[in-house]
């Protein structure tokens, strides 16, 4: 019993590190799997797994070898602390349903799909240091400063919201936006009027403006810029005007309609105070273009010299990339 107990444990390790015998064709070619005599070896295998994914499964095998080089200390830590936020998020909206959203999508624990979440951060990390390095441009960051970039403003603002309700017909909602506007035209020409425009003006937003967040500050906003999250409308209006001035019509946004006075407009900021900003500004254009990531990864691939020496493979990868760059 003891010797058939120790061949046993000596035949263990011929399993776990593939030492069994494989079979072999004449010509030396791999056998995979047989059945019914039929033999399928491993470069049909392969030459099969190649027109199917083999372009994807190699380009990640590449991307995860770029990340790995670009990689800092610091953009490590950045995605392990992200990709632990995020996975938290997912167990918190998820609860009990958490473990089943993990199998549907073919994972075999947490740690599996964490490791996902974080190599995906990795990866934009990676890139975006690329597109930083070596895409924009000095005149990209100073076309991005002069269009983009803005001294903060201080309003205040009066909104009538039209009377509308979702069972109202067209006609119905036509009338009350009608309706609204006809008020905010009455209020302005009644500010027009002012000998002490701000006071005036401050006293109104309190008593008329439906906007329940600054109508008792007199419709006061404070430092306000076009990365504030003000709808456009209102930011263009509010650009337009000269300190002390208001809008001579009203604004028209999602929300009704705005009376705008602006208070206050600090100087622009200069450009290496704001850099960094422009630059994740410029960042986040870039990569909101449709394919963009893919395109970008491309060249960063390029940047490494990739060279696809297998004819298939670097057809199917031609092929892709000029079709997403058209």
């Amino acid at each position: 019993m003891k010797k058939r107990y120790l061949l046993l444990l000596l035949c263990i390790p011929l399993l776990v590190t593939g030492c069994k015998h494989e079979p072999v064709l004449v010509d030396g070619k791999e056998v995979v799997v047989e059945l019914n005599g039929k033999q399928f070896t491993a470069e049909e295998f392969y030459d099969e797994l190649k027109k199917n994914s083999g372009t994807g499964v190699l380009i990640n095998l590449v991307n995860n070898y770029i990340t790995e080089q670009e990689l800092t200390d610091e953009m490590r830590d950045e995605a392990k602390k992200e990709a632990e936020s995020e996975l938290e998020t997912y167990k918190i909206y998820y609860r009990d349903n958490f473990n089943s959203l993990l199998l549907q999508y073919g994972y075999s624990s947490e740690k599996d799909f964490l490791a996902d979440i974080e190599n995906s951060y990795k990866q934009n990390l990676v890139l975006e240091k690329y597109l930083e390095n070596d895409v924009i441009k000095e005149e990209d960051i100073q076309e991005y400063y002069n269009d983009n970039i803005y001294g903060e403003a201080t309003v205040r603002h009066i909104l009538i919201k039209p009377d509308v309700t979702d069972d109202m017909t067209d006609t119905e909602k036509k009338d009350a936006k009608a309706k609204a506007l006809e008020e905010a035209t009455n209020l302005i020409n009644q500010l027009k009027e002012s000998e002490n425009l701000e006071t005036d003006f401050a006293n109104l937003a309190k008593e008329k403006s439906d906007d329940i967040g600054t109508a008792s500050q007199g419709g006061l906003l404070e430092n306000i810029t076009n990365e504030t999250d003000l709808i456009k409308e209102f930011w263009e209006a509010t650009l337009k005007l000269n300190v002390g001035e208001m809008t001579l019509e009203a604004v028209e946004t999602e929300y009704g309609y705005h009376i705008i006075y602006k208070v206050s407009q600090k100087e622009k900021p200069a450009l290496d105070s704001v850099k960094d900003k422009v630059i994740d500004g410029i960042i986040e254009e870039l990569l909101s273009k449709s394919n963009s990531s893919l395109i970008y990864w491309a060249g960063l691939r390029e940047k490494y010299n990739m060279v696809i020496h297998d004819e298939v493979i670097e057809d199917s990868y031609n092929s892709t990339m000029k079709l997403y760059k058209k």
